[in-house]
């Protein structure tokens, strides 16, 4: 197991050198906001596996370099959640990464299938998964722990030559790597403004407009309490605790009074800032929710079914071409397309840009604005774009 910086700078050159590698963590997430990582796994593709013992190492500097490597492919599988991990153990923002789990939707397997599901289906390797809820941060680890560990990044570089032979074959390719560039936006790892989206607080769908403030101002405050102190949401304040102050909200700081998730004791030290909170949502203080581009048409009586339509349109197209229509977007954000199409704003929309663009989002919009319909494909079954009405895949968008 590596235990210090220059053990790790040579795994990592010898990564460089291969040109690519297979990355997995190992954390534990129960106590704190952040993750603790415990375990880096590096896979090279002749089947060497080097385990970094997280905790042991005080300088990055050569892992940074290697997640940083425009030229070495790191695999991970389901690789946001790591990346993010990783990007703040090391500092680097990731370049050159290619998603195992995303990448299967391209070639008609989920996007969201597990890493035991695809090793079965690629390479017809079962793992054992025993270890899944382990103590990473036990020292040492067991040979069980290790071979667990060992196993998530052995068989990645081969995995992913068979997803891009048959993504070639496909004529997919180009769609993965274009697909792959997500990972090295910069806003991904970025820790989000709590005031610029309603928080998930469970119990609140009833609320009303107060409340709904009221929840804001308390879900802010404990959002950058809980980064502040590295603790569980819970920890700083219970949802249960947010839903009975915004039901019976305290008109001053003495009037809080314990309740449901909020103890006496806990009360005594967070007093003064729920109350400041409180008065951002009774004085008004609280910025708009962001609105969104949501200036076409507004929904009626036939809105949800021609939702339904470019859904079914959507499923058809990607069935018909085994692509995951996941890949797509969900029911959310292709009803915005719906909406923000007819107001012209579709250049906008993930659905016009890149590879989606000739085949979904183009096609979608002769449908939506009437210049083409839907028939069933006898070929396949699927829905599809009537006959005559097919648009070449040459077709760009207007806008990027």
């Amino acid at each position: 197991m590596i235990t210090d910086t220059e053990s790790l700078r040579e795994i990592t050159e010898a990564a460089q050198a291969a040109g690519c590698c297979a990355v997995d963590t190992e954390f534990v997430w129960e106590r704190t906001y952040y993750a603790i990582l415990g375990v880096v796994q590096i896979g090279l593709p002749d089947g060497r596996c080097e385990l970094v013992d997280a905790p042991a190492i005080e300088d990055w500097t050569p892992f940074a370099k290697l997640i940083a490597d425009p030229d070495t492919v790191k695999i991970l599988h389901d690789a946001q959640q790591d990346l993010k991990i990783l990007k703040r153990a090391c500092g680097a923002l990731p370049r050159n990464i290619f998603d195992s789990q995303r990448a299967a939707g391209f070639v008609g397997l989920s996007a969201t299938i597990s890493l035991s599901d695809l090793l079965r289906k690629i390479v017809k390797v079962r793992l054992d998964k025993a270890e899944t809820r382990s103590d990473w941060l036990q020292r040492p680890l067991t040979d069980e722990q290790e071979r667990y560990a060992e196993d998530d990044v052995r068989y990645l570089p081969e995995v992913r030559e068979k997803i891009l032979r048959t993504a070639e074959q496909k004529g997919r390719a180009a769609w993965i790597e274009e697909e792959m560039k997500l990972y090295e936006n910069a806003e991904l790892y970025a820790e989000g403004d709590p005031d610029a989206e309603m928080p998930r607080v469970r119990g609140t769908g009833s609320a009303n407009a107060e409340q709904r403030d009221i929840i804001r101002a308390l879900a802010g405050w404990r959002e950058l309490e809980a980064r502040r102190r590295n603790l569980p949401r819970p920890f700083v304040l219970s949802d249960d605790a947010i839903v009975s102050l915004s039901k019976r909200p305290p008109r001053s700081m003495e009037a809080i009074e314990p309740v449901k998730g909020l103890s006496p004791k806990a009360l005594n030290h967070t007093r003064k800032p729920i109350w400041k909170a409180l008065q951002r949502a009774f004085n008004n203080e609280l910025p708009p929710l962001p609105t969104g581009k949501r200036r076409g048409r507004q929904p009626d009586e036939s809105f949800e079914a021609r939702v339904d339509l470019a859904l079914a349109f959507v499923k058809g197209r990607c069935l018909a071409n085994e692509l995951d229509p996941a890949l797509i977007g969900n029911r959310a954000e292709i009803t915005a397309f719906v909406q923000e199409a007819d107001a012209a704003l579709e250049e906008d929309h993930n659905i016009l840009r890149g590879w989606r663009f000739p085949l979904i989002g183009a096609p979608l919009l002769t449908i939506l604005d009437s210049r083409a319909s839907i028939m069933i494909d006898p070929s396949n079954g699927c829905p599809a774009l009537s006959e005559g009405h097919e648009l070449s895949s040459a077709v760009a968008p207007a806008k990027h």
